[in-house]
């Protein structure tokens, strides 16, 4: 080939290189693709599935769709994973600031150029304010600079900003400008980023804001109200929605409460909690990233952080924040029995009866809406209910106590008190921009609501209810349906509700709908309460009325605390009202979920819960009542409450064999009551929870982390029920601790420790344990807590590695109002060291009008029998006999018939000449 042929087939080749390659950067241009100047060229190839970030939260998705949104389309085999995702510079960038403020700092954002608007109208600027208010706890809020949003009224829940920033806090906040704005809240102590904002999601519509973090560990728990099916939440891409609505927890469906507060525990053990403070309808996605979204359709982004940095730690911050439970009445604790539809009161009467002719503890009994007149509030059925006032004194006389449940609806009845009087207030929920009231249909039939963020209605509330004591001796209330409830779909017209931007909202959070109506088994959005907008205060509801309630008790009860049982709850609620687990069903999986369900909600700051022993729909059996029975014992709220129609469930209903089961297990929970109350006064003083999950005190131990078929009576108490049809035997795990059986004081053996372990449990039986290191105060029970009070006290000393123990008892007369704040309660130590237990008198602020004595002090774990026992310096010896109790096997000491009075200081010291 000769030069000029070479060169020309050179000159070929060279263009046709140049051809290709100008072909290709053509194309890429044409597409937007271009590697080295935009970084999301390689997203849709190189993005993870666990970091993708969902960018159609509708339904109907499709490659046109999404890139029109200006976002990645990648199909996935793997099942959940968004086909449809962010591109890695979506989101807000700052415009102005930093400037500092008071407590810390706050700057400006605006959207990037470019990103369409997804529903409806964007924030323009977009305000983030930063406050260090306290050590432990940190505030940030998203708000729209130029325009008011709505907030959760200061009026229904309150937290305190301090007045000056403290000079160190345990966290650090940062924020990062590229590739989007973000922020990152990072513990001090080790350097772990709890809180991290840096992700392609952040959205700030009128109604569709996006926030998202990444998570520090997959140890999530929280967020309710929902009927999770374990503790620790599944990350595989679901999807929980909040806002409150009248369903049974079957499936999972948003329920009755509105909580949007988690806790992580961190992979090194460390705990921190978040709160979103937002009371708008909203979803809250959970990713494997791990990750998590929040979605409402309304309201601002306001967000607390509780350092901990223990689990017990970030629950007593929270409650710190939020407020506490008072101390419930001592009778609140013993047991509870209710149904909807007894028929009469001569079938309620049947019933109280044979409870007490069998001897079955029994303090509290219900009644539902069956003893109303035609289901109104404030009325007893004349016929059915003849004499129902006489047959409450008579319980008052047993030492009994009567709750009856009142609704939110109220019959449209001229003529009818409630009714008149509501019309009268001009205290009800109305149509928007008219005087009309909006009317639903709850059980009474065509009804109002009274609208409870309006102060004028509590007026009415509280006379009526004072009216109501006159007529019915009652002793709480039981407040149901204040979702609030609708049977019908926004209201009784035809045309349900109007047609606009807030019964119609652009997104749909995936709730309870019908039809793709967000007011399904509610009332309209835009219903008026009294310059509220149902859309935004709709889960306040339930919270303003149990505050309504709270405030009544008082004015019913002045000098006595009382209960106020509420099923719709909301950040804080846990101040005015306690919680009940809703309308259950009666299957061995919701007995499972109850324990869940307890767990969240002392999480939420709600000690005193419960769900309805034996299940509220279905017909129980009895294998399953008598489990359910055991575990209920257990429950701080311990009611068996069934629905109409269904079997008789109470504890005599059936044989012989589990009405002695149940007094059984009921004897037990009535002699721990002491210990159960002291919890309570610690709940309220420190914050801390009463029904505790394991890993709350072992959460170095990895085991724990997941835990959630046992249960845990504050630190040592520990329950491990049987949940499942036709087992004799039950796995439980034991922490590396010192464990005794509650019911004889027996040592585990020490292979057990730190070990799962197959439980004998037959049907009878229920594996109860105690942990060395915490002494549990007891009382001999009896049929109500009116008695039980009167009787003699003991102690259980279960001894830790060191052969050391602490305890304390808490005491007061049992009703009366805010004894810890008026110093008008006892406080006794107790602390076993050096082979003596001694008891002192703490705090001396009550006189118990019977005279009371410790009786029976039970030591477990001893090495060998001792020598010798003292007794405030006596030996307990007669002649040459000892008058103490040693079980050689259990290695159990017991000291019987001691008559130590309660409030004076005692020492019990032993030795022998065994090694301790």
């Amino acid at each position: 080939m000769d030069k000029s042929s070479k060169s020309g087939t050179i000159l070929f080749w060279a263009l046709l290189v140049f051809t290709v390659v100008a072909i290709a950067v053509g194309i890429g241009i044409y597409f937007g693709v271009r590697p080295e100047e935009d970084p999301d060229a390689s997203a849709p190839y190189t993005t993870p599935d666990n970091e993708r970030f969902d960018c159609y939260a509708d339904d109907g998705a499709d490659q046109d769709k999404c890139e029109a949104r200006g976002c990645i389309w990648v199909e996935s085999s793997t099942p959940n994973v968004p086909w449809c995702f962010h591109p890695p510079s979506f989101g807000h960038e700052r415009t102005n600031g930093p400037a500092d403020t008071d407590l810390g700092w706050e700057v400006i954002l605006r959207k990037k150029a470019g990103q369409p608007t997804r529903y409806g109208r964007d924030v323009d600027d977009v305000k983030l304010q930063v406050e260090m208010q306290t050590n432990k706890r940190l505030h940030f809020k998203f708000t729209d600079a130029n325009n008011e949003r709505f907030e959760v009224p200061k009026e229904f829940l309150s937290i305190e900003r301090p007045d000056q920033k403290p000079s160190s806090t345990d966290y650090d906040i940062q924020y990062v400008d590229d590739p989007v704005f973000g922020i990152k809240v990072t513990r001090k102590s080790t350097g772990t980023v709890i809180f991290d904002t840096v992700l392609p999601t952040f959205i700030y519509e009128d109604q569709f804001l996006q926030i998202s973090t990444r998570l520090p560990s997959k140890n999530v728990y929280g967020l309710g109200e929902h009927n999770h099916r374990q503790f620790r939440h599944n990350l595989n891409w679901k999807r929980w929605s909040i806002f409150t609505r009248d369903v049974a927890p079957v499936d999972e469906w948003n329920l009755y409460g509105h909580h949007p507060f988690y806790m992580v525990v961190e992979d090194d053990g460390n705990a921190h909690g978040v709160l979103f403070l937002n009371a708008n309808a909203m979803d809250v996605i959970l990713q494997p990233t791990p990750a998590m979204t929040f979605r409402p359709i309304g309201g601002v982004l306001d967000f607390y952080i509780f350092m901990g940095p223990t689990p017990e730690n970030v629950v007593q911050q929270y409650t710190a924040a939020i407020g506490r439970t008072t101390i419930p009445p001592y009778w609140a604790f013993g047991f509870q029995l209710s149904r909807w539809h007894y028929g009469n009161l001569t079938r309620v009467r049947e019933v109280v009866d044979d409870v007490r002719a069998h001897n079955i503890p029994h303090d509290v009994q219900y009644g539902d809406i069956d003893y109303m007149y035609k289901f109104r509030d404030f009325t007893v059925d004349p016929v059915t209910y003849a004499g129902y006032s006489d047959f409450i004194d008579e319980l008052h006389a047993r030492g009994m106590r009567y709750i009856p449940i009142l609704d939110h609806g109220i019959a449209v009845a001229e003529g009818y008190h409630a009714y008149d009087q509501l019309i009268e207030k001009d205290a009800y929920v109305r149509w928007p921009g008219e005087d009309r009231p909006l009317v639903g249909e709850v059980w009474p039939g065509p009804s109002i609501y009274p609208d409870f963020l309006y102060r004028p209605c509590w007026e009415w509330w509280e006379s009526l209810c004072v009216d109501f004591k006159n007529q019915l001796d009652y002793d709480g209330l039981w407040i149901d349906m204040n979702e609030p409830s609708n049977f019908v779909r926004g209201s009784i017209e035809e045309f349900e509700c109007y047609n606009n931007r807030w019964n119609y909202p652009d997104y749909m959070p995936k709730l309870l709908i019908e039809e793709g109506k967000i007011f399904t088994k509610t009332i309209c959005m835009d219903a008026d309460h009294h310059g509220y907008q149902q859309y935004n205060v709709h889960s306040l509801y339930g919270h303003a009325m149990s505050m309504a309630t709270e405030n009544t008790l008082k004015k019913v009860f002045p000098d006595k605390r009382s209960i106020a049982l509420t099923r719709s709850s909301f950040v804080g609620t846990n101040k005015y009202a306690s919680h009940w687990l809703g309308d259950n069903q009666s299957f061995f999986s919701h007995m499972y979920w109850s324990i869940i369900g307890m767990l969240e909600f002392s999480l939420f700051g709600f000690p005193y819960t419960g769900a309805d022993i034996c299940g509220f729909w279905f017909n129980t059996t009895e294998e399953m009542c008598q489990r359910w029975m055991q575990l209920g014992a257990f429950y701080p709220f311990a009611r068996n409450h069934n629905g109409m129609g269904m079997i008789p469930q109470h504890p005599t209903a059936f044989s012989d064999e589990m009405t002695r089961v149940s007094r059984n297990i009921l004897n037990h929970r009535y002699t721990l009551l002491p210990f159960l109350y002291t919890l309570f006064y610690e709940a309220y003083v420190d914050g801390n929870t009463v029904v505790r999950p394991m890993l709350h005190e072992f959460v170095q131990d990895k085991t724990t982390l997941d835990i959630d078929r046992q249960m845990l009576w504050g630190p040592n108490f520990l329950i491990t029920p049987v949940l499942e049809q036709g087992h004799d035997t039950v796995r439980g795990y034991f922490p590396d601790q010192r464990w005794y059986s509650y019911y004889d004081g027996k040592e585990n053996p020490a292979e057990w420790r730190g070990r799962w372990v197959l439980l004998s449990a037959p049907l009878y039986f229920i594996p109860l344990h105690v942990r060395g290191g915490y002494i549990i105060p007891t009382q001999e029970p009896a049929l109500t807590t009116v008695y039980s009070r009167r009787n003699p006290l003991g102690l259980i000393v279960p001894l830790d590695d060191n052969m050391e123990a602490t305890g304390r008892l808490f005491w007061d007369d049992g009703e009366a109002r805010d004894p810890v704040d008026n110093d008008r309660y006892d406080l006794l130590e107790f602390v076993v060291l050096n082979n003596e237990l001694t008891m002192t008198v703490a705090k001396k602020g009550y006189i118990p009008p019977d005279e009371l004595f410790f009786n029976n002090i039970m030591i477990f774990g001893l090495n060998a029998k001792p020598a010798i026992v003292n007794v405030d310096g006596v030996p307990q010896r007669n002649g040459e006999e000892d008058t103490f109790g040693w079980d050689e096997n259990k290695k159990v000491l017991s000291l019987t018939d001691l008559k130590l009075a309660m409030l004076t200081d005692h020492t019990i010291n032993w030795s022998d000449d065994a090694p301790f």
